[in-house]
Protein backbone atom coordinates (compact mmCIF):
# COMPACT_ATOMS: atom_id res chain seq x y z
CA UNK A 1 0.00 0.00 0.00
CA UNK A 2 2.62 2.49 1.11
CA UNK A 3 4.08 2.10 -2.84
CA UNK A 4 1.05 3.67 -4.25
CA UNK A 5 1.98 6.58 -6.32
CA UNK A 6 -0.84 9.18 -5.83
CA UNK A 7 -1.53 12.05 -8.29
CA UNK A 8 -1.85 15.52 -6.75
CA UNK A 9 -4.00 17.81 -8.83
CA UNK A 10 -3.24 21.14 -8.09
CA UNK A 11 -6.05 24.05 -8.75
CA UNK A 12 -3.62 27.03 -9.62
CA UNK A 13 -6.37 29.52 -9.80
CA UNK A 14 -6.90 29.00 -5.72
CA UNK A 15 -4.12 27.50 -4.23
CA UNK A 16 -0.49 28.96 -5.46
CA UNK A 17 1.15 29.42 -2.13
CA UNK A 18 -0.83 27.38 -0.53
CA UNK A 19 0.48 24.19 -2.17
CA UNK A 20 3.81 25.01 -0.46
CA UNK A 21 3.15 23.42 2.57
CA UNK A 22 0.67 20.15 0.87
CA UNK A 23 4.18 19.83 -1.10
CA UNK A 24 5.94 19.56 2.24
CA UNK A 25 3.44 17.79 4.49
CA UNK A 26 3.29 14.86 1.54
CA UNK A 27 7.12 14.63 1.80
CA UNK A 28 7.14 14.73 5.23
CA UNK A 29 4.56 11.53 5.66
CA UNK A 30 6.95 9.73 2.87
CA UNK A 31 3.84 9.43 -0.09
CA UNK A 32 4.86 8.94 -3.22
CA UNK A 33 3.00 11.16 -5.89
CA UNK A 34 3.17 13.07 -8.66
CA UNK A 35 1.94 16.91 -8.88
CA UNK A 36 0.16 18.41 -11.99
CA UNK A 37 -0.78 21.87 -11.74
CA UNK A 38 -4.05 23.06 -13.71
CA UNK A 39 -4.99 26.49 -14.47
CA UNK A 40 -8.37 26.04 -15.59
CA UNK A 41 -11.51 23.45 -16.24
CA UNK A 42 -10.64 22.83 -19.76
CA UNK A 43 -6.54 21.43 -18.93
CA UNK A 44 -8.02 20.41 -15.39
CA UNK A 45 -10.13 17.48 -17.94
CA UNK A 46 -7.02 16.79 -20.25
CA UNK A 47 -5.01 16.04 -17.48
CA UNK A 48 -7.27 13.55 -15.24
CA UNK A 49 -8.51 12.29 -19.19
CA UNK A 50 -4.62 11.48 -19.64
CA UNK A 51 -4.27 10.11 -16.00
CA UNK A 52 -7.11 8.09 -16.25
CA UNK A 53 -6.42 6.78 -19.82
CA UNK A 54 -2.42 5.77 -18.36
CA UNK A 55 -4.45 3.81 -15.53
CA UNK A 56 -4.18 5.93 -12.89
CA UNK A 57 -6.91 5.64 -10.31
CA UNK A 58 -5.51 7.40 -7.25
CA UNK A 59 -6.02 11.03 -6.71
CA UNK A 60 -5.57 14.02 -4.16
CA UNK A 61 -7.26 17.00 -4.84
CA UNK A 62 -5.63 20.33 -3.76
CA UNK A 63 -8.15 23.33 -3.66
CA UNK A 64 -11.64 24.68 -2.75
CA UNK A 65 -15.19 23.09 -3.10
CA UNK A 66 -15.16 23.76 -6.66
CA UNK A 67 -12.10 21.97 -7.28
CA UNK A 68 -13.45 18.67 -5.76
CA UNK A 69 -16.73 19.61 -8.01
CA UNK A 70 -14.39 19.62 -11.02
CA UNK A 71 -12.21 17.03 -10.00
CA UNK A 72 -14.81 14.39 -8.93
CA UNK A 73 -17.43 15.32 -11.80
CA UNK A 74 -14.38 14.34 -14.47
CA UNK A 75 -13.48 11.17 -13.07
CA UNK A 76 -16.64 10.04 -12.50
CA UNK A 77 -17.38 11.19 -16.55
CA UNK A 78 -14.37 8.96 -17.38
CA UNK A 79 -14.84 5.87 -15.66
CA UNK A 80 -18.56 5.10 -15.85
CA UNK A 81 -19.62 2.36 -14.47
CA UNK A 82 -16.12 1.87 -13.02
CA UNK A 83 -16.12 4.75 -10.45
CA UNK A 84 -15.41 2.43 -7.66
CA UNK A 85 -12.10 1.98 -8.81
CA UNK A 86 -11.31 5.25 -8.31
CA UNK A 87 -9.93 6.83 -4.75
CA UNK A 88 -9.84 10.47 -4.02
CA UNK A 89 -8.13 12.38 -0.88
CA UNK A 90 -8.70 16.35 -0.68
CA UNK A 91 -6.20 18.76 0.83
CA UNK A 92 -8.18 21.95 1.30
CA UNK A 93 -6.64 25.14 -0.08
CA UNK A 94 -8.77 27.88 -1.19
CA UNK A 95 -12.05 30.14 -0.25
CA UNK A 96 -14.47 27.52 0.39
CA UNK A 97 -13.94 24.15 1.80
CA UNK A 98 -17.47 22.76 3.00
CA UNK A 99 -16.07 19.37 1.84
CA UNK A 100 -13.85 19.56 4.62
CA UNK A 101 -16.09 20.75 7.25
CA UNK A 102 -18.49 17.92 6.27
CA UNK A 103 -16.42 15.00 5.61
CA UNK A 104 -12.28 15.91 6.34
CA UNK A 105 -10.13 14.59 8.94
CA UNK A 106 -7.37 16.16 10.77
CA UNK A 107 -4.09 16.74 9.23
CA UNK A 108 -2.43 13.96 11.01
CA UNK A 109 -4.46 11.50 10.78
CA UNK A 110 -5.35 12.51 6.28
CA UNK A 111 -1.33 11.60 6.19
CA UNK A 112 -1.82 8.28 7.88
CA UNK A 113 -4.76 6.84 5.80
CA UNK A 114 -2.94 8.29 2.37
CA UNK A 115 -0.23 6.73 3.35
CA UNK A 116 -1.74 3.42 4.54
CA UNK A 117 -4.01 4.06 1.84
CA UNK A 118 -7.37 3.50 4.65
CA UNK A 119 -10.42 4.25 2.25
CA UNK A 120 -14.36 4.31 2.97
CA UNK A 121 -17.37 4.51 0.70
CA UNK A 122 -17.89 7.80 -0.77
CA UNK A 123 -21.53 8.61 -1.63
CA UNK A 124 -22.85 11.31 -4.02
CA UNK A 125 -26.14 12.59 -5.12
CA UNK A 126 -26.63 12.37 -9.34
CA UNK A 127 -28.15 15.43 -10.60
CA UNK A 128 -29.94 14.53 -14.06
CA UNK A 129 -32.12 16.60 -16.40
CA UNK A 130 -34.63 15.26 -18.66
CA UNK A 131 -32.00 15.71 -22.15
CA UNK A 132 -30.21 12.88 -20.23
CA UNK A 133 -27.06 15.86 -18.58
CA UNK A 134 -25.87 14.57 -15.46
CA UNK A 135 -23.70 15.72 -12.95
CA UNK A 136 -22.89 15.11 -9.67
CA UNK A 137 -23.17 16.53 -6.00
CA UNK A 138 -19.92 15.84 -3.80
CA UNK A 139 -21.19 17.91 -0.35
CA UNK A 140 -24.42 19.09 -1.31
CA UNK A 141 -26.97 20.00 -3.71
CA UNK A 142 -28.92 23.87 -3.10
CA UNK A 143 -31.93 25.23 -5.29
CA UNK A 144 -33.78 28.55 -4.93
CA UNK A 145 -32.82 31.16 -3.71
CA UNK A 146 -29.13 28.95 -2.42
CA UNK A 147 -28.69 28.86 -6.02
CA UNK A 148 -29.59 32.18 -7.04
CA UNK A 149 -27.00 33.49 -4.43
CA UNK A 150 -24.18 31.53 -6.05
CA UNK A 151 -25.63 32.45 -9.68
CA UNK A 152 -25.07 36.41 -8.97
CA UNK A 153 -21.77 35.66 -7.30
CA UNK A 154 -20.30 33.70 -10.44
CA UNK A 155 -18.74 36.55 -12.06
CA UNK A 156 -17.48 38.05 -9.04
CA UNK A 157 -13.65 38.94 -9.95
CA UNK A 158 -12.36 39.83 -6.15
CA UNK A 159 -11.36 37.19 -3.95
CA UNK A 160 -12.61 36.57 -0.31
CA UNK A 161 -13.26 34.17 1.91
CA UNK A 162 -16.63 32.38 1.11
CA UNK A 163 -17.69 33.29 5.14
CA UNK A 164 -17.72 36.36 3.92
CA UNK A 165 -18.79 36.04 0.16
CA UNK A 166 -21.86 34.33 0.80
CA UNK A 167 -23.64 36.01 3.52
CA UNK A 168 -22.77 39.35 0.83
CA UNK A 169 -24.56 36.95 -1.74
CA UNK A 170 -27.28 36.31 0.69
CA UNK A 171 -28.29 39.62 1.34
CA UNK A 172 -27.81 40.74 -2.05
CA UNK A 173 -30.10 38.21 -3.43
CA UNK A 174 -32.99 39.11 -0.79
CA UNK A 175 -33.11 42.64 -1.94
CA UNK A 176 -34.85 41.27 -5.49
CA UNK A 177 -37.37 38.72 -6.06
CA UNK A 178 -36.61 35.66 -3.99
CA UNK A 179 -39.58 32.92 -3.87
CA UNK A 180 -40.27 30.82 -6.52
CA UNK A 181 -43.25 27.78 -7.00
CA UNK A 182 -42.92 24.39 -7.66
CA UNK A 183 -43.50 20.59 -6.58
CA UNK A 184 -41.04 18.62 -4.97
CA UNK A 185 -41.41 15.02 -4.72
CA UNK A 186 -39.47 12.76 -1.76
CA UNK A 187 -39.32 9.51 -2.31
CA UNK A 188 -43.04 9.90 -3.35
CA UNK A 189 -43.96 12.38 -0.47
CA UNK A 190 -44.81 15.49 -2.59
CA UNK A 191 -44.56 18.78 -1.28
CA UNK A 192 -46.05 21.69 -3.64
CA UNK A 193 -46.21 25.37 -2.98
CA UNK A 194 -44.34 27.95 -2.46
CA UNK A 195 -40.45 27.63 -1.93
CA UNK A 196 -37.62 30.05 -0.21
CA UNK A 197 -34.74 27.54 -0.71
CA UNK A 198 -33.59 23.79 -0.93
CA UNK A 199 -30.88 21.64 0.28
CA UNK A 200 -30.10 18.19 -0.39
CA UNK A 201 -26.81 15.86 0.03
CA UNK A 202 -24.86 13.91 2.42
CA UNK A 203 -22.57 16.88 3.55
CA UNK A 204 -23.41 19.28 6.19
CA UNK A 205 -22.61 22.74 5.79
CA UNK A 206 -22.26 24.91 2.88
CA UNK A 207 -21.85 28.23 1.54
CA UNK A 208 -18.75 29.01 3.67
CA UNK A 209 -19.52 26.94 7.03
CA UNK A 210 -23.63 27.50 7.07
CA UNK A 211 -25.09 24.41 8.70
CA UNK A 212 -28.15 23.38 6.62
CA UNK A 213 -28.28 19.68 7.00
CA UNK A 214 -27.54 18.53 10.49
CA UNK A 215 -29.24 15.55 10.04
CA UNK A 216 -27.32 14.24 7.14
CA UNK A 217 -25.82 11.26 7.65
CA UNK A 218 -23.69 8.75 5.80
CA UNK A 219 -26.67 6.12 5.14
CA UNK A 220 -29.52 8.60 5.05
CA UNK A 221 -28.86 12.02 2.44
CA UNK A 222 -30.49 15.33 4.07
CA UNK A 223 -33.44 17.13 2.48
CA UNK A 224 -34.69 20.90 3.61
CA UNK A 225 -37.36 22.45 2.23
CA UNK A 226 -37.79 25.98 3.54
CA UNK A 227 -41.09 27.94 2.51
CA UNK A 228 -40.57 31.73 2.17
CA UNK A 229 -40.54 33.78 5.05
CA UNK A 230 -41.71 37.42 6.05
CA UNK A 231 -38.15 40.18 5.00
CA UNK A 232 -37.70 40.50 9.20
CA UNK A 233 -37.79 37.54 10.23
CA UNK A 234 -35.80 35.68 7.98
CA UNK A 235 -32.68 38.39 8.84
CA UNK A 236 -33.53 37.70 12.73
CA UNK A 237 -33.15 34.25 11.90
CA UNK A 238 -30.19 34.04 10.32
CA UNK A 239 -27.34 33.30 13.12
CA UNK A 240 -29.46 29.75 13.02
CA UNK A 241 -27.87 28.49 9.44
CA UNK A 242 -24.63 28.57 11.21
CA UNK A 243 -25.70 26.60 14.55
CA UNK A 244 -27.84 23.86 13.10
CA UNK A 245 -30.76 25.46 14.42
CA UNK A 246 -32.81 26.14 11.00
CA UNK A 247 -34.24 22.61 11.00
CA UNK A 248 -36.07 23.28 13.51
CA UNK A 249 -38.14 26.63 12.10
CA UNK A 250 -41.86 26.47 11.59
CA UNK A 251 -41.07 27.05 7.71
CA UNK A 252 -38.37 23.81 7.10
CA UNK A 253 -39.55 20.59 5.78
CA UNK A 254 -36.48 18.49 6.96
CA UNK A 255 -35.96 14.78 6.20
CA UNK A 256 -33.84 12.30 4.24
CA UNK A 257 -34.63 10.57 0.81
CA UNK A 258 -33.52 8.17 -2.14
CA UNK A 259 -34.90 10.33 -4.70
CA UNK A 260 -35.71 13.70 -5.24
CA UNK A 261 -37.79 14.90 -8.06
CA UNK A 262 -37.94 18.89 -8.74
CA UNK A 263 -40.11 20.60 -10.93
CA UNK A 264 -41.39 24.35 -11.28
CA UNK A 265 -44.96 25.94 -11.72
CA UNK A 266 -43.86 29.78 -12.25
CA UNK A 267 -40.23 30.48 -12.85
CA UNK A 268 -37.80 27.48 -13.28
CA UNK A 269 -35.70 27.14 -9.91
CA UNK A 270 -32.03 27.05 -10.45
CA UNK A 271 -29.76 24.55 -9.41
CA UNK A 272 -26.22 24.32 -7.96
CA UNK A 273 -23.67 22.07 -6.37
CA UNK A 274 -20.95 22.54 -4.52
CA UNK A 275 -20.62 25.84 -4.84
CA UNK A 276 -21.19 25.65 -8.81
CA UNK A 277 -24.28 26.64 -11.24
CA UNK A 278 -25.54 24.02 -12.84
CA UNK A 279 -28.93 24.65 -14.41
CA UNK A 280 -32.63 24.82 -13.56
CA UNK A 281 -35.65 22.88 -13.25
CA UNK A 282 -36.80 20.07 -13.91
CA UNK A 283 -34.34 17.86 -12.39
CA UNK A 284 -34.10 14.46 -10.21
CA UNK A 285 -31.91 14.09 -7.39
CA UNK A 286 -30.53 10.56 -6.86
CA UNK A 287 -28.33 9.15 -4.04
CA UNK A 288 -25.73 7.15 -5.23
CA UNK A 289 -24.33 4.83 -2.23
CA UNK A 290 -20.46 3.61 -2.75
CA UNK A 291 -20.25 5.60 -6.21
CA UNK A 292 -16.19 6.17 -5.15
CA UNK A 293 -13.85 5.40 -3.10
CA UNK A 294 -12.36 8.44 -0.24
CA UNK A 295 -9.03 8.51 2.08
CA UNK A 296 -10.11 11.31 5.09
Amino acid sequence: MANTIWHVIVNRQTCSSGWKKWNAFLKQNQISFHDHHTHSIEELHRVLSSLYTEGARHFLFVGGDGTVHHCGNTLMQLAGNHSQEITFGVLPCGTGNDWVRSFGTKKELLGKNILEENTKPFNLVRVSWPDGKRRYAFNMVGGAIDAAVVFNLKRASFKIPSFILYPYGLLKTLTKPHEWEGTIISDQQPYAGKILTIQAGFGKYCGGGMHMLPHAENESPGLLIMKPKKMLRLLFQLPDIYNGKITRHQEALASSFSEIEISHSGAPIPLESDGEFLGTSPVKLTAVFGAMKVVR
